[in-house]
């Protein structure tokens, strides 16, 4: 089977979860025996490259962010390419993953007008609402209002003024309706969808190489020397510090356990210094405990899962499945981890890790001082964590599910 993956980005050029499930979904596919090939975009000249053995064709698009909710419906930039590309492919499949800006929506209509299997995977909110959301949080629990996801009246409306488009919506649900699949990365986003017009979404969760992230000793010790943090409790941190991303309430948390646990350290892997992300008021408590490593890939990524005593990914927004929980599991280290969207849905609350509302200061801070300061507690759920990835989100059971939907 030809299998055409379809996706805005991907690494290296993309740093997001998204593009890296797609490349991973692409190696599984590739290993299982099928022809792949991914389509993605570019902000510069269009170019082609063969990428460990599979083809990559990278379209050209590039233009301003106000044009977003229409462009993203049908971008003129690649819609021609992408027709000669498809014809001349001849692919049984296009999986279109992240497609919300440059690709565009229309990229799955023109592959049925092709005579071509259209399979969809939504991996966040975008299909509903323009971009990250927290209308549904409540601060004082996890538990969801009485209206669940429901988008609030006009909530696109007045989040995005003269960038908003009355037709996106009704456009996009139009356009998916028309699939062949539609599949969410986790059971909390196909129910957000559902509560949003957007229904029949199958749930396959995203799936990671266990063997990948394995990494030699000397792979650690190296990366210790490296970032100056021999003999340090690493707490792991991906991306930017945003305060979608629970930065705030973290760093408040922090500034408790670091006073009780001194060799604690905050190890943040990401392109910006920290001192460029976070006001020096919620920085200064914890300066002398927290650590940029810069962005970090490939063996350096693994060893920073691999030495790290914790995971921690505290969003106070939708996070749908965040990839980071995967990626430890997979190296064998527990997460203390958000409440609010599908993190819950990988990691077991007292058994991988835990699950907790970022805004219980109390709480988040309680649960990364127990990983800590109880190594008995910190390996068994290390373990469990490790043993569930393999069970339930192994690359071999992703592709397995998702030829059943090609």
């Amino acid at each position: 089977m030809h299998i055409a993956l379809l996706s805005d980005r991907i690494p290296p050029e993309n740093r997001g979860g998204a593009g890296e499930i797609v490349w991973r979904l692409a190696q599984g596919l590739q290993r299982a025996g099928h022809a792949v090939t991914i389509i993605a975009a570019t902000d510069g000249p269009p170019f082609d490259e063969l990428r460990e053995g599979i083809p990559t064709y990278h379209l050209h698009s590039r233009y301003p962010d106000r044009w977003q909710a229409y462009l993203s419906l049908y971008n003129p930039q690649t819609i021609a390419p992408l027709r000669r590309l498809l014809t001349n492919l001849k692919p049984d499949v296009v999986h279109a993953h992240n497609i919300h800006r440059d690709l565009s929506y229309h990229s799955l209509a023109l592959a049925r007008q092709l005579g071509i299997r259209t399979v969809f995977t939504s991996h966040d909110v975008m299909p509903f609402a323009y971009g990250k959301i927290s209308y549904f949080v409540q601060p004082h629990t996890c538990a969801l209002p009485p209206q669940g996801y429901r988008l609030p009246p006009f909530y696109n409306l007045r989040k995005n003024r003269l960038r908003y488009n009355p037709v996106r919506n009704l456009w996009i649900r139009r356009v998916l309706a028309q699939c062949d699949a539609r599949i969410a990365v986790s059971h909390a986003l196909a129910r957000a969808h559902a509560e949003n017009g957007l229904s029949h979404f199958s749930v396959v969760h995203n799936g990671i190489d266990v063997v990948s992230w394995r990494v030699d000793a000397a792979d650690i010790t190296a990366l210790q020397a490296q970032l100056q943090i021999e003999g340090r409790q690493v707490i792991l941190f991906g991306g930017r510090m945003t305060n979608a991303k629970g930065t705030q309430q973290l760093l408040q948390a922090l500034a408790r356990v670091f006073p009780r646990v001194p060799r604690a350290l905050l190890l943040v892997a990401g392109t910006q210094p920290i001192e460029e992300q976070v006001p020096p008021a919620l920085l200064d408590p914890v300066r002398d405990f927290v650590r940029s490593a810069g962005w970090l890939a490939g063996r350096a990524l693994a060893a920073a899962y691999r030495m790290a005593r914790l995971v921690v990914t505290p969003s106070v927004i939708f996070d749908s499945f965040p990839t980071m929980n995967l990626e430890a599991m997979a190296c064998g280290v527990p997460v203390v981890t958000t409440c609010f969207g599908g993190a819950q849905e990988a990691v077991i609350d007292g058994q991988t890790g835990f699950v907790v509302n970022p805004f219980n200061i109390d709480a988040l801070a309680e649960a990364i001082e127990r990983l800590l300061t109880d190594d008995a507690l910190a390996a068994r759920m290390g373990a469990a964590g490790l043993a569930r990835a393999q069970q339930h989100f192994s690359i071999e059971e992703f592709v397995r599910l998702m030829l059943q939907h090609y």
